[in-house]
Parts: C-alpha cells; sequence; structure tokens
C-alpha cells in the first residue's frame, strides 16, 4: 500500500512537471548573451560579430569565403567595444567604452578607433589616445565630445560624415578614415540638435529642444541659404516633426498630430508650411520608415498589441523581400540589422516574445535564407516561454487602457499576479517583445500585468497629455483598475497581488501602495522616486533647464498636491511589504529618495527589506548584481503571494 501511494504521488509530481512546466535557473535569464550584434561589410566579404567576455567585450571579424577570423578587435580589460560599424569594404570602427573605478557601467570616452579588416592600420580617428586631452577639446582634436557617424560616401571611400556635440549644438564633419583629419561641414542651429542629410547627403534638416522643454525645428532650402525656424513645439501639443526627405528633395516626410491626437505620418511642405496626410492609424502613433538609398517611405511601423509594419509602398525592392520574409517568419517580427551596400544580402534579426532571436542571412537575387547559427541566448528553449498576451480595459472615467499580460506555462486562472509598471513615464510604453525579467517570473508561477497607463507614449498626445499632473491619482487609478479587470477575469486571486516597478514604476509601486492600501500584498521600489520635493530639485533631471522645465509641466506646484503624490509623505498608508533596491550613484532618480522613504519607514517602525549597490546607477549594470537581485525579488514574491507552480 505505501509502495502504490508513493508511486502515485510520483506520478502527480511527475504530470505537475510536465503540464506546468520546467524550473529555469535564474542565471539563464541574466547571465550575458554570447553575442549583442552581427554587421555585414558593404561588399559582403566579412562579417563582424560582437561578443561579450567576462571583464571586457570584443568584435571578432570573419572572412566568409575561408571561414577564418583575421581580426579581434578589443581594448583590454574593464574596455569594452561600444558600438560598431564598416567604415568601407576593407575598414571597420569602434568606438571605446571604459570603466570608472567608482561606478559599474562604463562610460563613453569620445574615441572611434579605425581599422583595417585584418587587423593593420589602426588609428585613433576621434578622440585622443592620450587620456590627459580627453576632458578638453581643442583645434587638432574633438576630445571627450559625443559623436555619431552620420553616413558613409558612396563614391567616396575615403571619407564619412560624423556629427559631433560641441557646446550642445552638434556639427557636422568630414573625417578620413584612415588618417582622421576632419574638415567642418556646418553646425546645427538647434540645440542638440539632430542632424538629417537630403539624399544628396547635404545638412539641411535638424530637430532639437531649447531651455523650455520644447522642440524646435529648423529647416534650409540649400546649403547657401539660411536656417529658417518652422516650429517650436511644447511636450503634448500638435506638431509637425520631419524625419527626412524626399526622394527629390521637394518635401519633408513629417510626424504630425495637429489635425488628429494620434500621431500619423504626412507629406510636410516647407515653403507653405503645410501638410498632407500618408497614412494614420486609429489607434496608435505611427512611425515611418524610409529606404536609406532612394529614400523611399516603405512603411509605418505600429504597435497596437503586437508590432506590425502597414506597407505604404509595396512595389519598392525592400518591401518585396520584406514583405516574403514576413510570411517565413510567422508570429515574429523580422528585423534588418544590416545588409552589403548593394543590397544583395540582408543580415535579418528575427524576435518574438517567447524568442530571443536569432541572424539569418538572406540573398535577394536568389532568395537563399541561411540561419547563421548565431543566437544571442541560444540556451532559451522559446517552447519553454509564456507569451505576452495583449489586452486593454476601461479606466474607471471610461478611458481606454492598454497593457500586457504574462501567464504562466499552461496556466489560466486563479494566479498570483505582479504589476511590473513600466518607467519614464511620458512618452515611455511597454511593448511586445521577450523580456528575460517577464520570462523568469513567469516561469516561477505569478501572472504579470504590464499597464500602459495615461501618460504613456504611443497612444496620442491627448493620452499623452492626460496624464500630465496626475502621477499620484490617475495614473495609479489605471494600475488599480487593470488588476481588478483580472481579478473579476477571474485570471488572478485577489489576495494575492503585488506591485513592482523601475524608477517611476517604483515611484507607482509606493504610490499604489500607499493609495490602495488593502489590496497590494507586497511592493517592490527599485531606483524610484519616492520624493516630490526631491526629485524636483535634486539629481540630472532639474539640474538642466530643459529637464527643469519638463518637471514644471508634468508635476503639480501645489504643496499640497505634492504632498498627496510624495510616498514619503503617505508612508503611513503603506501596509503592503516594502523592497526597496538602489544605486547610490543614481543620478536620475536620486539616492536621496531612498534615503529620505528608509527614512521615514525607520521613523514610523516600519519594517522593508532592502538591496543597495555603492557602484550602480540609474538600474543595476553587473550582471552579478542582477542575479542578486532576481534571486531577491523571487523570494519576496514567493514568500509573500505564494507561487502558482
Amino acid at each position: 500500500m505505501y509502495i502504490l501511494k508513493s508511486l502515485s504521488f510520483l506520478i502527480i509530481l511527475t504530470l505537475n512537471f510536465n503540464i506546468l512546466g520546467s524550473v529555469i535557473p535564474v542565471e539563464d535569464f541574466y547571465k550575458k548573451a554570447d553575442l549583442s550584434s552581427v554587421a555585414i561589410s558593404p561588399s559582403g566579404k566579412y562579417l563582424a560579430t560582437k561578443i561579450s567576455l567576462e571583464k571586457t567585450s570584443a568584435v571578432v571579424i570573419t572572412d566568409r569565403v575561408t571561414n577564418k577570423t583575421t581580426h579581434i578587435q578589443h581594448f583590454g580589460e574593464d574596455s569594452f567595444v561600444g558600438s560598431y560599424l564598416w567604415l568601407s569594404d576593407e575598414r571597420i570602427a569602434f568606438s571605446l567604452r571604459k570603466k570608472n573605478a567608482a561606478y559599474a557601467r562604463p562610460w563613453f570616452m569620445g574615441q572611434l578607433e579605425a581599422v583595417n579588416a585584418d587587423g593593420s592600420s589602426k588609428k585613433m580617428i576621434i578622440g585622443s589616445a592620450n587620456t590627459k586631452r580627453l576632458t578638453k577639446v581643442s583645434r587638432n582634436d574633438i576630445g571627450r565630445t559625443g559623436f555619431f557617424v552620420q553616413s558613409r560616401y558612396k563614391e567616396d571611400k575615403d571619407h564619412i560624415l560624423v556629427g559631433m556635440l560641441e557646446k550642445n549644438y552638434p556639427s557636422l564633419y568630414k573625417v578620413n578614415i584612415h588618417s582622421g583629419k576632419k574638415s567642418k561641414i556646418a553646425t546645427s542651429p538647434a540645440l542638440g540638435g539632430s542632424i538629417i542629410l537630403d539624399k544628396n547627403k547635404e545638412f539641411r534638416l535638424s530637430i532639437g529642444e531649447n531651455t523650455q522643454n520644447q522642440r524646435t525645428v529648423y529647416y534650409r532650402d540649400s546649403l547657401d541659404s539660411d536656417w529658417e525656424l518652422l516650429g517650436v513645439y511644447s511636450m503634448g501639443v500638435g506638431e509637425v516633426i520631419p524625419f527626412g526627405f524626399s526622394p527629390d528633395n521637394s518635401f519633408l516626410y513629417a510626424y504630425c498630430n495637429i489635425e488628429d491626437s494620434i500621431n500619423g505620418i504626412c507629406k510636410y511642405f516647407p515653403n507653405t508650411k503645410t501638410t498632407e496626410l500618408i497614412y494614420r492609424n486609429e489607434n496608435v502613433d505611427a512611425s515611418g520608415m524610409m529606404d536609406r538609398d532612394t529614400h523611399e517611405l516603405l512603411y509605418a511601423a505600429i504597435s497596437d498589441g503586437i508590432p506590425k509594419r502597414v506597407w505604404l509602398n509595396k512595389s519598392a525592392f525592400m518591401s518585396k523581400k520584406m514583405r516574403a520574409l514576413e510570411k517565413a517568419f510567422p508570429n515574429h517580427y523580422v528585423s534588418l540589422a544590416s545588409s552589403t551596400e548593394n543590397r544583395e544580402e540582408l543580415i535579418l534579426y528575427v524576435w518574438s516574445d517567447t524568442d530571443p532571436g536569432g541572424y539569418y542571412s538572406f540573398k535577394t537575387k536568389t532568395n537563399e535564407l541561411t540561419d547563421l547559427g548565431l543566437n544571442p541566448r541560444k540556451w532559451i528553449d522559446p517552447s519553454k516561454m509564456s507569451p505576452m498576451e495583449p489586452i486593454s480595459y476601461l479606466a474607471r472615467d471610461g478611458m481606454k487602457i492598454s497593457g500586457y499580460l504574462t501567464r504562466p506555462k499552461n496556466q489560466q486562472n486563479n494566479l498570483p499576479l505582479i504589476v511590473l509598471v513600466h518607467g519614464g513615464p511620458h512618452g515611455v510604453r511597454d511593448d511586445w517583445g521577450f523580456d528575460g525579467e517577464i520570462q523568469l517570473l513567469a516561469n516561477r508561477g505569478f501572472a504579470v500585468l504590464q499597464v500602459n497607463y495615461r501618460g504613456s507614449g504611443g497612444y496620442g498626445r491627448e493620452f499623452l497629455k492626460s496624464g500630465f499632473n496626475h502621477w499620484g491619482d490617475l495614473m495609479q487609478d489605471d494600475l488599480t483598475d487593470g488588476v481588478n479587470f483580472l481579478v473579476d477575469q477571474g485570471i488572478v486571486d485577489k489576495d494575492r497581488l503585488c506591485i513592482y516597478g523601475a524608477s517611476y514604476g517604483g515611484y507607482a509601486a509606493m504610490m499604489s501602495a500607499a493609495r490602495e492600501p488593502d489590496l497590494y500584498k507586497c511592493a517592490v521600489g527599485y531606483v524610484g522616486v519616492y520624493d516630490v520635493d526631491s526629485f524636483t530639485t535634486v539629481g540630472n533631471i532639474p539640474g538642466y533647464r530643459a529637464g527643469s522645465a519638463y518637471l514644471k509641466e508634468v508635476i503639480p506646484s501645489d504643496p499640497d498636491l505634492r504632498n498627496a503624490f510624495s510616498p514619503s509623505k503617505q508612508a503611513a498608508k503603506i501596509k503592503a511589504e516594502v523592497f526597496l533596491v538602489h544605486g547610490e550613484k543614481d543620478e536620475q532618480a536620486h539616492f536621496e529618495n531612498y534615503e529620505i522613504l528608509t527614512k521615514k519607514f525607520d521613523d514610523l517602525n516600519k519594517p522593508y527589506k532592502s538591496l543597495v549597490k555603492f557602484d550602480e546607477e540609474h538600474g543595476f549594470y553587473k550582471t552579478e548584481n542582477q542575479i542578486e537581485l532576481a534571486f531577491d525579488l523571487e523570494e519576496f514574491f514567493t514568500k509573500h503571494i505564494g507561487s502558482s507552480n
């Protein structure tokens, strides 16, 4: 009898194991990917692959004919390859990031080193190898100035166009890829402005901002014309923001939302300042994609639940190829990672909500598709991951709110729930795609709710503005209403709820716990904002004029409201168990926020769990710290709401 009972118990355990899925090690979701990007050379002869090592990173260059490594580029221990790109058929460049002893995250050093594909003719073409000179700008050396490679020349293989940020106003330079010799072409009239070239690679458009946190649009008819200020737009108001030139340079492609709250794509005629609508979705903002060579507008990208492309020019060469590839990978998103100059070979990155993705080669002449075997997280089995389900519901005031629900594998109802709140909050949104943290929580038996509450980006300017000055009330109600929606559906257990988020999400976790003291069993604040007065006076956001103007626009000035919207002032109302996580070097949600809230809890004799890292900033960078936090979160959530497993 005892043997039979034991066998029955083992059979039940085995069935549960098979139904619920296996427990995947925490490290699998957080350890560094084997590789992070792949880029093909303009001729297709070489493939460059960026890999992560224990204390550095490197780019491996492979000759595709011989399949032999021709060069491995790295900068030594505690130095990392940042971005990299092919400058010509035989020459490639790498930016440098370097660790500072006091910080976990490596810093951008303002250097760009060029080298031939075989490792020869190495030259620092931007910045100085002399670290004593990295802190200043001189006539012959750009020094530690921010830069971005703007474009290659098709005919002139010895030069590239580089944008460099000098005293907050970017300038466009022509740079020799062998010697590093530079010649300035033009300076943007816009503070922090972008550099947008027309089809002839002439700098004629710049989008920037002013000190009042307003976007500015500058344009000129030709290189000989004066710059004209086309528009000044405050956050959340109707605007026309150009993003590129048409094939014949006769008009601009622009994002437009003056006539309608939802961001559409328009033709914009700068001489008459008139627009002509090309495409607008009824629910979500659209972004446009142009062909880099022809300047044809290919598609509008939208994300109304699951991201997709709306093809606007189906006859274009790239449109035909990408549309066919989309059909080859159902339930996946096909991204173009890089291509040869003649577009005869494309390198694709294919991914989904359950698949971290992998790289493919596609020959456009023969339609030959090849799996390159380059999967950054090859140890992740997509069949064991949980899908992200798009959801929507009505908030208590009738506003439509959208988001995502991820459930544990093969489980549907009466689940413990973690509300995972995104940061920002304004202009940012949660989207569909693979997320290791969410998959870990689902694997451990928790449902995860992500809410694009009012004030989030992507749903039109009126939706964005509806969150201004409502951080502590309506935006919290949207989260509560989402939880109650799932409870009413029988999907989650009303007695097993926790809330967790980073940055503004950390604020929301504490604020919701205070506003709804009987709803949540636990709340986790990660690098969160907890004191409105501190947040608006200390740190890097109030430290510059545009940031200060932004805070004045989105956070109320009334002292009573500021107190009502500060978790530190409402801490006595919090009944949930609390876990606070912060980096001492955080300048965005300054560490002072953590100190204020924990002192308040100490004064109230309220116990709390904490995890602080002295060298981390706004979010943990070190893998070991991320893993430690993951273990702590799993233990904390399991203790207070239990796992469905």
